[in-house]
């Protein structure tokens, strides 16, 4: 056990839609379990149907270390810059896991990129001082424990949207090529209803098919620390 080596892979589902909660989910392994994941078919979740994905969910949570998962708002992603909102919230899963596994044994961490990710290397360094850390395009399809992250994301953002679907009915995916999404927000719209709680409002196709539940976004710049603030001794 003392030679065992962990890999991290962190993966987010849901930036683009217009609907539901974007879902970043953290993978932690050991090298023996990613490889074994390899061979049960973790790819990058884009590539997989959902009932392959609620499959294939098991498996990782049953191979890995740790799977955790956080979510970012409709709320929060109207209020505050998207990038900014998901690095502060891939330093929250890091240093929440620390005291639950050996930080020193933690070898690598991958993350698909994310814009400005320059401004957390320095904290995640500090959190774990003997892992390289990579952030990447495409690092779903290059690193199994990414693909294994982008698996448990993408499931449990289905999972998220099944439940809007029983209580608002067929919604679609929330992506705003949907055209079933996007009929249901105008139906919606004509008939006077409030925007639901679900719905980012900050989206500029809302200007043209619902302009009363369009919001122009004001991001707030805030004097408040976030939790990267606090790592990095600011």
């Amino acid at each position: 056990m003392s030679s065992e080596e962990l890999l991290i892979g962190i993966d987010e589902a849901g930036r683009g839609p217009l609907f539901g909660d974007m879902v970043i989910a953290l993978v932690c392994c050991s090298r023996e379990a990613v490889d074994r994941l390899k061979s049960y078919g973790v790819v990058d979740s884009k590539e997989l149907s959902p009932e392959q994905r609620a499959v294939l969910a098991r498996a990782v949570i049953a191979c890995s270390r740790l799977v955790v998962t956080t979510r970012v708002s409709p709320l929060e992603i109207d209020t505050f810059n998207l990038n900014r909102l998901t690095l502060d919230k891939i330093l929250y899963l890091l240093s929440s896991i620390r005291c639950f596994i050996s930080v020193d044994h933690v070898r690598a961490i991958y993350v698909d990129m994310v814009r400005g990710y320059e401004r957390v290397i320095g904290g995640i360094e500090k959190l774990y001082p003997r892992a390289s850390i990579v952030f990447e395009e495409r690092a779903d399809s290059k690193y199994t424990v990414v693909a294994a992250a982008s698996i448990i994301a993408k499931h449990y953002r289905d999972m998220l949207i099944k439940e809007l679907k029983r209580v608002y009915g067929e919604i679609g995916s929330g992506y705003p090529v949907d055209k079933k999404t996007i009929d249901w927000i105008i139906e919606s719209y004509s008939r006077g209803s409030k925007p639901p709680p679900f719905l980012r409002r900050t989206w500029s196709i809302l200007e043209r098919i619902a302009p009363k539940w369009y919001r122009e976004k004001r991001v707030r710049d805030t004097s408040q620390k976030s939790i990267l603030d606090y790592i990095m001794g600011r």
